[in-house]
């Protein structure tokens, strides 16, 4: 049993190293908000690597987004978040300052996201055959 823990502890290690590489990139895609709590969102993002190509599909709550991004700025001292918006054609930084407010027309701190069934709907567009959905 004692082997199977250290198993697990290396594995997560190597987890945390490979998300504390200056070559990874987040992707926020799209925004989970709650009816009566707007400032509580969980974002979806995909994970790219160093030569940009996607290598994971995940979420974080608005805490863990920011957490992560202060870890990247004692780091590397900058962010490796971007957001790409809705309607935009290209995607922007997701800086610590966009976290000082939340605009009443958007859905995030750092702009207007696409909802998790909107982003979906492009998904479906683009015939990939992935379903991205919460579970709990």
């Amino acid at each position: 049993m004692r082997f199977i823990q250290e198993g697990r502890a290396k594995h997560a290690l190597s987890l945390q190293d490979h998300e504390a590489k200056e070559g990874i990139m987040y992707l926020a895609i799209a925004v989970e908000t709650h009816k009566n709590q707007k400032q509580n969102y969980r974002i979806w993002f995909l994970e790219l690597d160093h030569t940009k190509k996607v290598v994971n599909i995940g979420m974080k709550t608005k805490q863990e987004l920011l957490a992560n991004i202060f870890e990247n700025y004692r780091r590397f001292g900058k962010t490796n978040w971007r957001a790409f918006g809705k309607n935009n054609e290209t995607s922007h930084p997701i800086e610590l300052t966009d976290f000082s407010s939340l605009n009443l027309h958007e859905n995030t701190h750092f702009g207007n996201l696409p909802t998790l069934k909107e982003f979906q709907q492009v998904l479906d567009s683009l015939s990939l055959n992935l379903e991205i959905k919460s579970i709990a």
